[in-house]
């Protein structure tokens, strides 16, 4: 195939690489969509931990604190006992991740109450049903409870944006006695991605109208003593907190910027709190979750630092995430043109380059563009897409080395098919991993060329049985090829007798006349050696004649195209090297070389300068030589 037609098959390969990944794209192909998921927990597995704020410490219902308590769930008692402690210990804020949905004893729920009243910092929480039909029978409610659950904002930006946000169907509020002394009541939804891993927290959900946030960014809120009035949801992507902008998708939804793996946050077991074998000071001015960590109590989550961290610890990065402000961002969707671009260079340069070349290209951009967006994601909170970027530089360059291993396995039969029988097995295998180098069609280029003719064989085969001669002219003849491709020639063609062998072409060679005449000297040689052999079993000794020219003569296939074709050379130059053969015989000797052959090989062999001849079809008189040897030898 011609170089041009496979550059021009290298941009449709990039085009329909391109075509197959933006179709993919544009219908939400969910196996990528795991994979670019699975690339961002793989940029915070490279980043590693980062070390949290002061502010938030984690108050842990462990095995400890089971073994010491009792089973789990504890009387209400206790927990008015944590508060108390923690109120007296100078927590800013109480963040609860423990329901208290239905009534138990009492006094328990009477001493739960007096200390949340007495605290006032307490954060409680509620849990959202977004399926339908629900789960009344479990204590949710359909009703809407403004008394009970206090919207989180107050105001609305862009509200003519059509809104995405989660709706929920349902709510499971925490008894009204306790919720009419808690600081603010916030919902501990989790929505994790299709593949289960929670990489996202619901800054907002819908329910009949109002909107409720997570108690991460009602603690944080707490906090920072920003009141309810200065929390405003935005509806083209963004919650205000006071004088801090968060970013969100259009669901409303944060991008958890966790800070590590499991216990990366400071925690107390409960049971150290109240036995007070805590240090003095611990929880002043911090924000405490409450939660369990304890594996019996089944409030694991699979999150990019752990495939089994406790909830509360998720709810503790949120919350450190808004104190630092240090958000993580989605960048817009670029893919289709980063797609259309990347194949597009690949389509471009990979069939312009060589092997080694292409893969050097292909991995440099790989490696740069992955670089890129880990990057971005380090030092600027931005989670650029990965996977279909990657995928258009992979399969773009996966699909053009396809293609040319392929076609260059097609055309390196072609060569072995057309060249195998010309020349050597080292030249054909130098023609394959360099195909350029046989220029198939007419080239004009200085070669030299050999030819050789048996003397007196018409009267020799006249006089012997058919067998015989063909006997011994294949004897000879292979000994002459072998000793033609030893010398990296190309076998022209057998004309009856006669050898016609060149050098220079079809892989170009500087000392192509040095070749040609120590391939003569080695093929007079061995005819003495076979002469010898010959005359021993009784044979003829047939004797031979070489002439050797160089100059410029045209190359290439030449003949009927799809009937019959054959590698050779015409011009001037090779009818002279013929001739010079034809005068052999009239010289006596056995090898002769032109002029333009002993100017470029003059220091090297040794001549008998024979005269100037005119030769038949030329005007000018051309020296000539009779080729004895090689210097030194």
């Amino acid at each position: 195939m011609h170089l041009p037609n496979i550059k021009r098959t290298g941009i449709y390969i990039a085009l329909i690489v391109a075509f197959t990944l933006s179709f993919l794209h544009s219908m939400d192909f969910k196996f990528f969509e795991v994979l670019e998921e699975k690339t961002l927990d793989l940029h915070f597995a490279l980043r590693g931990p980062v070390v949290p704020g002061p502010e938030t410490v984690i108050a842990t219902i462990d095995e400890k604190s089971i073994n010491r308590l009792g089973r789990f769930p504890w009387p209400r008692s206790t927990w008015g006992r944590v508060v108390d402690r923690l109120t007296e210990e100078g927590a800013k804020v109480i963040v609860f991740d423990v329901f208290f949905t239905e009534p138990e004893n009492v006094a328990s729920d009477d001493l739960f109450q007096r200390a949340l009243m007495q605290s006032g910092r307490v954060v409680l929480p509620v849990v959202f049903d977004f399926s339908e039909g629900g789960y009344k029978e479990s204590g949710f409610t359909d009703q809407k409870l403004d008394f009970l659950i206090p919207s989180a904002y107050m105001a609305m930006k862009n509200t003519d944006v059509p809104s995405l946000i989660t709706q929920a169907k349902m709510v499971l509020p925490t008894l009204l006695r306790f919720s009419t002394y808690a600081k603010t009541l916030a919902h501990i939804n989790m929505n994790p991605d299709i593949d289960g891993t929670l990489r996202w927290e619901m800054l907002a959900v819908d329910f009949q109208d109002d909107y409720y946030a997570p108690i991460g960014l009602q603690a944080a809120r707490l906090y920072r003593d920003v009141p309810m009035e200065k929390m405003v949801l935005d509806f083209s992507g963004a919650v205000q907190v006071g004088n801090m902008t968060i970013p969100t998708d259009a669901l409303g939804r944060m991008l958890i910027n966790y800070r590590g793996p499991n216990k990366t946050f400071p925690m107390f077991s409960v049971s150290d709190l109240l036995d007070r074998t805590i240090p003095a000071g611990t929880f002043k001015d911090k924000i405490v979750m409450i939660g369990a960590t304890a594996i019996g109590i089944y409030d694991l989550r699979v999150t990019p630092y752990s495939t089994n961290m406790a909830g509360i610890e998720k709810h503790a990065s949120v919350v450190d995430n808004i104190l630092k402000g240090d958000f993580l961002r989605k960048a817009p969707d670029v893919d289709i043109p980063l797609i259309l671009v990347f194949t597009l260079i690949l389509g471009v340069l990979i069939p312009r380059l060589g092997a080694g070349s292409g893969a050097a290209v292909f991995i440099a951009l790989f490696a740069a563009y992955s670089g890129f967006v880990h990057y971005l994601f380090v030092a600027k909170g931005v989670w650029f897409s990965w996977v279909y970027p990657a995928s258009a530089l992979f399969f773009g360059y996966t699909s053009q080395t396809a293609y040319r291993f392929f076609t260059e396995e097609r055309r390196a039969r072609e060569i072995r098919k057309m060249f195998s029988s010309y020349v050597s097995k080292r030249i054909v295998d130098e023609l394959i991993r360099d195909p350029s180098k046989a220029k198939l069609g007419g080239d004009r280029k200085e070669i030299t060329v050999l030819f050789s003719d048996i003397r007196g064989f018409t009267n020799f085969s006249e006089k012997h049985q058919p067998e015989e001669v063909v006997s011994l002219l294949n004897e000879y003849l292979g000994a002459m090829t072998n000793i033609v491709f030893e010398h990296d020639g190309t076998l022209d063609k057998f004309v009856g007798d006669a050898i016609m062998a060149l050098w220079g072409a079809p892989v170009g060679q500087q000392d192509h006349p040095e070749r040609a005449c120590k391939c003569a000297l080695a093929m007079i040689k061995k005819l003495k050696e076979l002469q010898a052999k010959w005359t021993a079993e009784g044979k003829y000794a047939i004797d031979i004649g070489i002439g050797i020219n160089t100059g410029d003569m045209v190359v290439g296939n030449m003949g009927a195209e799809g009937k019959k074709m054959d590698y050779t050379v015409i011009g001037d130059h090779v009818n002279l090297g013929a001739r010079l053969e034809g005068l052999t015989r009239k010289y006596n000797n056995h090898i002769i070389i032109s002029e333009f052959t002993y100017e470029k090989v003059k220091n090297i062999v040794k001549v008998n300068e024979l005269g100037s001849v005119t030769v038949k079809g030329k005007e000018q008189p051309v020296v000539i030589y009779d080729l004895v040897g090689l210097k030194g030898e």
